[in-house]
């Protein structure tokens, strides 16, 4: 008896679609079974695949591959997003004036919001390093309102690099030691590591299972369409118009430590907030349930972001664990590959 031999299946990248995806052979292998990638990458072959070659006139021509067709067309593509302290703490505009300065264009834009389940499977790699009480904070952090999520294209583009690596590595690290004065996290000035304001996928492989969590498939295949379509001028509008429209409605807050302090011990019991302050003077930790019994963020009163504010000073925030389980990659971990996608 012979067995039959197994064949590609068409709606997952092959071996030079992968290459143009990803550097990581981890992510690959990751990603080939990831529920939110495959639905992705379908749609993406859909509206990408559908594009006629490059030059051909009036959709002339012999197409290529479907899913060389959209890994061509993700290379020069960045993910970007907002989240809500960056709303928040109005860099919105700083980030925009960024991203035009540094060569990248705005394709497309989407509302979306995150609920607990999506932010755990978007920081599936990168959040087990996280105490069980820090993830009570970003599940407060992260779903405090609508964010803003943006398709750009790497204006600057080098086949070398794709541009959602080049804007990943513009991003910065959350650690302020460890980034340069050229970083859009050094723009932006946040307060500490935990309120950072922004987020960008990796890598092309990235973009697409952050679209698929993001957002479902009449939305993901809208979005797509829009990116294929785009008219960059129309886009940056309609950018910005998005991001007014939501800092009316989420209030203003400065981060400032001091000034959050001030505003708390306003409205909050003595006893209670003097335990809070002699906390954080002292560098002592309480822990999520501490914390709320002393101030609720649930209550009206208590202003979220000044919460969050004190929160990421007296909380445990991270528990003896390996690093990234799929570490970022960079620009020169891309040009030092033997081969780069659609080179010889």
């Amino acid at each position: 008896m012979t067995s039959t031999p197994a064949t590609h299946d068409p709606r997952v990248p092959d071996e030079a679609q992968w290459s143009a995806l990803t550097a990581s052979a981890t992510k690959r292998e990751l990603f080939a079974e990831d529920l939110y990638f495959r639905e992705c990458w379908a749609d993406a072959l859909d509206v990408f695949g559908a594009q006629p070659p490059a030059g051909a006139a009036d959709g002339a021509g012999t197409r290529e591959p479907a899913g060389a067709a959209a890994a061509a067309a993700l290379g020069p593509l960045g993910l970007f997003s907002f989240k809500c302290d960056g709303l928040a703490a109005r860099r919105a505009d700083r980030t925009l004036r960024y991203l035009t300065e540094q060569g990248f264009s705005i394709l497309a834009s989407s509302r979306i919001r995150h609920n607990r389940h999506s932010m755990r499977e978007l920081w599936r790699y990168n959040w087990h390093v996280y105490t069980t009480d820090r993830l009570a904070l970003m599940t407060l952090m992260h779903s405090v309102t609508e964010s803003l999520l943006l398709i750009v294209h790497d204006d600057r583009y080098d086949p070398a690099v794709p541009g959602s690596v080049r804007l990943a590595d513009l991003k910065g690290s959350a650690d302020p030691a460890a980034r340069g004065p050229e970083h859009l996290r050094t723009v932006l000035d946040p307060p500490n590591k935990i309120i950072n304001f922004v987020h960008v996928a990796d890598e092309p492989a990235d973009i697409v299972r952050e679209v698929g969590i993001f957002l479902d498939r009449m939305e993901r295949r809208a979005l797509l369409t829009r990116v294929r379509e785009a008219d960059p001028r129309r886009a940056r509008q309609q950018a910005y118009e998005e991001v007014a429209r939501l800092e009316a409605e989420l209030p203003a807050n400065d981060f400032d430590l001091d000034a959050a302090l001030k505003r708390l011990g306003a409205i909050a019991d003595a006893d209670a907030f003097a335990r809070v302050t002699s906390a954080v003077s002292g560098g002592a930790r309480l822990s999520w349930d501490e914390l709320c019994g002393l101030l609720d963020p649930a209550d009206p009163a208590v202003d979220t972001w000044d919460f969050v504010r004190v929160a990421t000073e007296v909380l445990d925030a991270e528990r003896p664990a390996s690093a990234d389980l799929l570490p970022p990659s960079s620009a020169a971990e891309w040009r030092g590959r033997r081969h780069w996608p659609g080179r010889s």
